[in-house]
C-alpha cells in the first residue's frame, strides 16, 4: 500500500485551519503552527457521539502546574516540528468524515473557538457553571455556525474545505486510504515535589 497516493487527513486539516484563522477575526489571536491536528480512532462509523475535541496543553490560565489534592501537577510539553504545541484539535474517524459538509466545518470552528482569547493553552471560560459553552450551548452553536457561513463567502474556502464534502468511504474509494497524526491525550503528571499547606 502506498502511503504516499493516501489521503492525509492532517495535512488537508492543518491547510484548512491556518486560512480560518488568517481571514476569520475572530480567531486573530490564534497562532495555527502551534496547534496540532490529529485523530482518533473511533469503534463505530455511525454520526451518533463526539465529532471532535480541543485538548488544551495548559491549566486554567495557561498555567503549566497545578496543584490537586496535594500533590504537584505538570502538563506534559508536546513538540512538533521545534514548535511547542499550545492545543491538540482531534478528530473522530470514521465518525467526523461522515457527518454532511455544514456540521463538518460548523464542528471545526467550534473546536478552534475553544481556544482561549489569550492564546496560553487553557480554554476559553465563560462565566457562570458552564464555563466552556456558555450560559446557552444552543446560542454558542448559531455562533459557530454564523462565523462557518462567513467563512465560506472568503476566497479560497471552497478550495481548501472540499475534502469536507467526501465522505469516510468516499475518500477511501478515492486515494484508497486516509491517513493522519494519531497522538494519545496529554495527561497531567505528578511532580515529585510534596506540597504542604
Amino acid at each position: 500500500m502506498n502511503l504516499r497516493s493516501m489521503f492525509d487527513f492532517t495535512s488537508a486539516m492543518t491547510r484548512l485551519i491556518f486560512h480560518i484563522t488568517d481571514v476569520t477575526t475572530d480567531f486573530e489571536h490564534i497562532e495555527p503552527d502551534r496547534v496540532m491536528i490529529a485523530y482518533n480512532q473511533c469503534r463505530s462509523a455511525g454520526i451518533n457521539g463526539v465529532y471532535a475535541s480541543c485538548q488544551p496543553l495548559r491549566f486554567e490560565g495557561g498555567a503549566r502546574t497545578k496543584v490537586f489534592r496535594g500533590r504537584l501537577f505538570e502538563m506534559p510539553t508536546i513538540v512538533q516540528d521545534g514548535v511547542e504545541m499550545m492545543y491538540i484539535l482531534y478528530f473522530m474517524l470514521p465518525r467526523f468524515t461522515n457527518l454532511d459538509f455544514e456540521t463538518k466545518l460548523t464542528t471545526v470552528f467550534h473546536e478552534v473557538y475553544h481556544m482561549s482569547p489569550k492564546f496560553n493553552g487553557d480554554i476559553r471560560r465563560f462565566k457562570g457553571k458552564n464555563y466552556a459553552h456558555g450560559h446557552s450551548r444552543k446560542v454558542y452553536n448559531e455562533r459557530m455556525k454564523a462565523l462557518m457561513e462567513d467563512y465560506l463567502t472568503k476566497p479560497g474556502s471552497e478550495e481548501l474545505t472540499s475534502f469536507l464534502r467526501f465522505s469516510f468511504h468516499d475518500l477511501t474509494a478515492k486515494y484508497g486510504g486516509v491517513v493522519g497524526t494519531s497522538v494519545r491525550p496529554p495527561r497531567p503528571q505528578p511532580v515529585s515535589i510534596e506540597v504542604t499547606r
